[in-house]
């Protein structure tokens, strides 16, 4: 076998070189020649390769550009696309459109869509980009082009209006347990916190007002303040808006008190919060303080007609009404309601709202949202048993006919008063939202 072996390497040794030794002495040139034609478009190739690459890139850029210059306008608390905002998208756009490498931007047009319930805006442009290698072929430039479009709900400008009621049975203790403890410090026992005054007009340190604060006794005038308060703070969060929403508030009894005029500044609104607080009782004990009609009649007059919400000058209104439902007023002239309540004397009338009070506001487009804290039966008081008791179930669904569909919300005994204006101010929002 090493013999073998030894005489098969001898064979192909002087082999293995014979190609080698062909290929030197051919001195034509061919391939170098042909190397060199293929290496023209092999080179032009490349060269597209790398100036796509580069439009690529750059179009990226100015799509992420374009996109930002849309957004900066749309995202702007206003309803109205004006030529400045415009003017300084453009200018963003550019400014950023010349960050990018051998980018010339040929056209740049912003075209705004207002609409009743939309507002939008379309961004498009054209730009050329340098080429590298691509100029040894006569290809100078790369067109490059792109668009941005956004749209958005037009957000509305609102009124509300608020009107509490404030009247002496709205000093009734907040819940079961409120009442309970009520009776347990007052004598008589009593669940109600009866605001009086001296016969000189000082506070009376002693009535059961009084005696409820110094027991730690929540009562519902107090819970209506917190409630107020709360509904400041979430409509402050809900602005999408510069000013959006502005408010008015009253209380009531058989008088009227304006606590502040319509503002946008809402923490004024709910500085003035403060203020809401239970009506005095009268020494004599008339008790008609409780004046639907005429608080109605003075909301009416008070609050201009409803808009579409798109300016500030045309705002979507609402009244929103927080009351126990039962009136106990002074006669003004004849009552729309006679037939459904109880003429007590010539001077006191006892029933529930009458929903035709609240139709002249319904007809100007205001949308009335209630708030029913429910009235406390009373039936070991034989007043209530003679006077309310008869129309106690139509309380309720009186109010409700007063109310805006959707924007009714009963509060029982132990109910949440700052709950219910809660759900009252979303649902308020929401159909606004649902009609326009």
């Amino acid at each position: 076998m090493p013999k073998l072996l030894t005489r098969l390497s001898a064979w192909l040794a002087p082999r293995a070189h014979r190609p080698g030794a062909r290929f030197g002495r051919a001195r034509s040139g061919q391939v170098a020649i042909l190397f060199a034609v293929m290496a023209i478009p092999m080179l032009f190739a490349s060269g597209a390769a790398i100036d796509l690459g580069r439009r690529n890139a750059a179009k990226a850029q100015l799509d992420v550009a374009v996109d930002a210059a849309v957004l900066g306008v749309i995202t702007q608390k206003t309803n109205t696309l004006t030529d400045v905002m415009l003017a300084n998208a453009r200018t963003q756009f550019l400014a950023d459109a010349a960050k990018v490498p051998g980018v010339t931007i040929t056209s740049f047009v912003l075209t705004p869509a207002p609409g009743a319930t939309q507002v939008g805006l379309t961004a498009t442009y054209t730009a050329t980009v340098r080429t590298t290698l691509g100029s040894m072929m006569n290809v100078v430039t790369m067109k490059i082009g792109g668009q941005s479009a956004s749209v958005r709900n037009v957000a509305q400008y609102i009124d509300f209006y608020l009107l509490l009621d404030n009247s002496p049975s709205m000093g009734l203790a907040a819940t079961t347990a409120d009442i309970a403890n009520m009776k347990r410090v007052t004598s008589p026992a009593c669940a109600f916190a009866c605001h009086l005054l001296n016969g000189n007009g000082t506070e009376n340190t002693n009535d059961n007002y009084n005696i409820a604060k110094r027991n730690n006794i929540k009562l519902r005038i107090q819970v209506l303040r917190d409630a107020v308060a709360n509904l400041v703070t979430s409509a402050k969060a809900s602005m999408s808006l510069t000013q959006q929403f502005r408010m008015e508030m009253w209380t009531f009894s058989d008088i009227q008190t304006r606590l502040i005029q319509l503002t946008p500044s809402l923490d004024q609104v709910s500085t003035a919060a403060a203020q809401i607080d239970l009506a005095y009782s009268y020494q004599d004990q008339r008790d008609s303080q409780t004046a639907y009609e005429r608080a109605m009649a003075k909301m009416t007059s008070t609050i201009p007609a409803s808009g579409n919400g798109v300016t500030t000058a045309t705002p979507i209104r609402f009244l929103f009404f927080v009351t126990d439902g039962v009136q106990d007023t002074p006669i003004d002239g004849t009552m729309s309601n006679a037939s459904s309540g109880y003429k007590i004397n010539n001077n006191r009338f006892i029933s529930p709202i009458s929903p035709s009070t609240c139709q002249a506001m319904k007809n100007s487009n205001i949308r009335i949202g209630i708030i029913y804290t429910q009235y406390l039966p009373l039936y070991d008081n034989d007043f209530y048993n003679s006077n309310v008791k008869p129309y106690e179930n139509n309380i309720g669904p009186l109010l409700k006919s007063c109310a805006t569909d959707g924007l009714y919300f009963p509060v029982s005994t132990d109910g949440d008063i700052n709950q219910a204006m809660q759900q009252l101010f979303s649902a308020a929002l929401a159909s606004v939202r649902i009609t326009n």
